[in-house]
């Protein structure tokens, strides 16, 4: 249900009008959960008939969106200092000064693009549409014998003996391969395990010899249910998964391969995070610590990864560069991280995460790019909503699916 003052009081509020009785009830209204759906319409209605000279430029929008993520605010005494160029007082300072001061907006994108008014009530609505809840700890687990294991609906403890190792679901909700003569019985031939999350869903294992793993939406790990009397721990991936291998105490170390596609990651322990979903144009690897080397199947060349580099797997070769370790494995933080993401790429994560569909309604700007920091368990009404305070792009909910609008 709308709060009648809101309104009033941003209105007051962008014109300098507010009485300190009226700016303090504004910044409770702001700052309460249940108003923060209407706040975001009425803020990015106030964005998007701010004039073109009051726009800021490149420079001034990157300085701000820092200003944004790291300013720390007193709400009680209000003391916002936006950075910004010195100019007359407009309604879009003001807007930028009340995104630094009300912790409740979470996220703001900044973007030089109107919204154009024909639009305006095509953007998204909450108040008839289902909701759309975040992902989170589902997958289902195929043993060797064919048997299905849905790990959400199963209870806690023990729920397979494959080949001498345990198969434990932990309080915690993950998922333990324990074998205490790992490393010095003959593996069963054949018994190969795989682990499946669905979009929508997020999974850690802890493999048997010590490694864990976390596996993003959409993904599946294959895996032996011992490594023991094989001369490689070898595994595969599809989909995005982060890995911390372990080192085994043996006559020989074993390395640890991780086949994901046309790539093959080879290391003994480490660190890293592979993202080769499908629908991704290329394959990432990203070291965080110790040492992968990352080839090609069927070709002899490869490379070497240092910490803090990544390699990209494209249609004929690698690239090595510096990663941004932070957006690599932002999913493992329970976070969207976007630096100058596409529109395209965005929507492609919140597809999987939220495990909806997406489609595009006329010439929507898909390379458009976003930065910006959000939390994966918001609802996805308010990640959309974020986009659309650009004033480029709108979103209509039907059922589970989501049609991108220009």
């Amino acid at each position: 249900m709308m709060n009648q003052r809101l309104p009033y009081l941003l209105n007051q509020y962008l014109n300098k009008s507010c009485s300190e009785t009226e700016l303090a009830e504004f910044y409770a209204l702001v700052n309460d959960p249940a108003n923060e759906l209407e706040f975001s319409d009425l803020l990015a209605e106030a964005v998007r008939n701010t004039g073109p000279e009051y726009q800021l430029n490149s420079s001034e929008k990157e300085n701000l969106l820092q200003h944004v993520f790291n300013h720390e605010v007193d709400v009680e005494s209000a003391v916002v200092t936006p950075i910004i160029r010195k100019r007359n007082w407009s309604r879009l300072t003001a807007v930028a000064a009340l995104l630094l001061t009300v912790s409740a907006i979470g996220l703001y994108f900044f973007n030089n693009k109107n919204l154009s008014e024909n639009q305006q009530a095509q953007n998204t609505s909450t108040d008839e549409q289902p909701v759309i809840t975040p992902g989170g700890n589902k997958a289902v687990l195929t043993l060797d014998n064919g048997t299905v294991i849905n790990l959400e609906d199963a209870k806690n403890g023990q729920l397979a003996n494959e080949a001498g190792t345990l198969v434990i679901k932990t309080q915690s909700g993950q998922l333990v391969y324990n074998n205490k003569q790992e490393g010095t019985t003959k593996a069963a031939p054949g018994h190969m395990n795989t682990l499946t999350t669905p979009r929508g869903g997020q999974y850690q294992v802890n493999l048997p010899d010590g490694t864990k793993v976390w596996l993003n939406a959409a993904s599946s790990l294959k895996f032996p249910s011992t490594f023991s009397g094989l001369t490689k721990r070898k595994v595969e991936l599809s989909g995005e998964a982060y890995f911390e291998v372990a080192k085994i105490n043996a006559p020989k170390k074993l390395p640890f391969i991780v086949v994901s596609g046309k790539q093959e990651v080879e290391v003994l322990g480490t660190h890293f995070n592979i993202n080769a979903y499908a629908d991704e144009a290329n394959t990432k690897t990203t070291l965080l610590e110790g040492v992968v080397k990352v080839s090609q199947a069927g070709k002899s060349h490869n490379v070497i990864l240092k910490p803090g580099q990544e390699a990209v797997l494209t249609a004929d070769d690698f690239v090595v560069q510096q990663a941004d370790l932070e957006k690599s494995i932002d999913w493992k933080s329970n976070k969207f991280i976007f630096k100058n993401e596409s529109l395209e790429g965005i929507m492609r994560k919140i597809s999987r995460w939220y495990d909806v569909e997406v489609v595009y309604a006329g010439s929507v700007p898909k390379q458009e790019t976003f930065s910006g920091t959000l939390s994966r368990f918001d609802r996805v009404e308010k990640v959309l909503r974020r986009l659309e305070m650009t004033g480029v792009v709108g979103f209509k909910i039907k059922d589970r699916r989501i049609t991108v609008l220009k």
